[in-house]
Order: structure tokens, then C-alpha cells, then sequence
């Protein structure tokens, strides 16, 4: 395992890209499918898709897609296998790894997400299932298994001109992500990954204000039609 400097190094040495730009985002409807890409109207649902980061201020992660992790419970006096709890989206260290699809069925937008574990611990039981922003302002991931908010959909212009694709985040025009690197846990299925969080409003670190975490970076999370 890398020692806290040898990470730091590691971080610091990552290539930059040209910042995050600055855009005006517009929503789009979301009562059904219809501005999802790939749009089916004879069923109401778009996709499967994956979701890709783009504009990152991070260049080594530029244009990787969606994976995830999963928060475990189990306790030993009561039960006889560990379950899953939740889980979220974040973003691989490396792209050539299995990604999880999402689509837009009726308006909501689901993910084929794990929702339960073998007893060795290993996620089983995939289903369409809904995500939902974390109802935390300041931890707003995408998540599924809780109680929260829908995310909304987007279109980005510069100026007038506008930026190509649908564009995920939540009230208020946000559309930023911060993104944050983690070590490998036992929730991540032995890989190493990038948490993602919206920045929106009252997204800053409740403690100390800052608007992003050490080595905190951002980008904007495009659907990959």
C-alpha cells in the first residue's frame, strides 16, 4: 500500500487539464424519457448508457466512465451473511474495467446496480433500480439503496453556443462534480476509485467552508450516447 507521501506525490504529479469551463446550464424536461438520449417513445425509456467525465480538471481520468462502491453491514451475533447497505457511482482509476449501465425507464433515471451480497461478500442480486442524489448538500453523490432527491438533466452552453450532450446534476443549474481519490476498500471490489460528489448549493465542507476537499477536483458528468 502507498505511504500518505508517496500518494501525495503520485497526486501531485497528475497532468491538469484546461479548468472546468465556465458554462450556463439549462435544464431539460425530465417528466418522461424524451430528452435522455437514445429515446424510445414507444416504451418510455432511453438507453442503457454509462456516464463519462469530461471538462476535468484531472486529465489522467478525462472521459473515464461510471463504476461503484457499496457501503457493507454485517453484524456477527445476528446475521448469518453481510448485505449491502447502499451504494453510489464513482470513477475507476483505470477504464478498461466492467462499467455499470444506466437508463431512463418512465422519467426515472436507474442504474443496474448490485442490491444485495453473496456470503463471501461479493455483489449478486442486480436490478434496474432508481439513484438518487444523497440528501447531504455537502456529500451529494449518486447513490441508490437511500432516500433522496432525483437528479436532474441538462444542457451546457458556452456563450451561445452549445456544448454537445446531456449533462447530469441537481437543483439550481449545478452541474459541477467534485471528484477525490480513494484507495482500494472492501467496497470497491478490490479497486481503487475516484468519489464523486455535485457542487451545488451549501456543497462547501461544512467545517471549514473550503469549496473543495485536498486534492478535491472537478469535472462535469456527460451521458456517453
Amino acid at each position: 500500500m502507498f505511504t500518505k507521501v508517496a500518494l501525495a506525490s503520485i497526486l501531485a504529479a497528475l497532468p491538469l487539464a484546461t479548468a472546468t469551463p465556465d458554462v450556463t446550464a439549462k435544464a431539460l424536461p425530465s417528466e418522461d424519457c424524451s430528452s435522455y438520449p437514445g429515446y424510445d417513445a414507444a416504451s418510455n425509456t432511453a438507453g442503457p448508457w454509462t456516464i463519462q467525465l469530461v471538462d476535468s480538471d484531472n486529465a489522467a481520468i478525462e472521459g473515464f466512465s461510471d463504476t461503484s462502491t457499496y457501503s457493507i453491514s454485517f453484524d456477527p451475533s445476528t446475521d448469518t451473511k453481510p448485505s449491502l447497505r447502499w451504494g453510489r457511482i464513482t470513477f475507476p482509476t483505470r477504464n478498461d474495467i466492467a462499467k455499470n449501465p444506466l437508463k431512463c425507464d418512465a422519467g426515472v433515471l436507474k442504474g443496474y446496480m448490485p442490491t444485495d451480497l453473496t456470503a463471501a461478500g461479493a455483489p449478486t442480486s442486480y436490478e434496474w433500480v432508481p439513484m438518487v442524489l444523497s440528501p447531504y448538500p455537502y456529500d451529494a453523490a449518486l447513490m441508490w439503496k437511500i432516500d433522496g432527491d432525483a437528479p436532474q438533466i441538462y444542457e451546457h452552453y458556452v456563450g451561445d453556443d452549445k456544448q454537445d450532450g446531456v449533462f447530469l446534476g441537481g437543483a439550481d443549474s449545478a452541474t459541477s462534480w467534485g471528484l477525490k481519490y480513494y484507495g482500494a476498500d472492501s467496497g470497491s471490489s478490490g479497486q481503487d476509485y475516484y468519489y464523486a460528489r455535485l457542487l451545488g448549493a451549501n456543497s462547501a465542507d461544512p467545517s471549514t467552508g473550503a469549496p473543495l476537499g485536498a486534492n478535491e477536483t472537478t469535472a462535469f458528468i456527460k451521458i456517453t450516447a
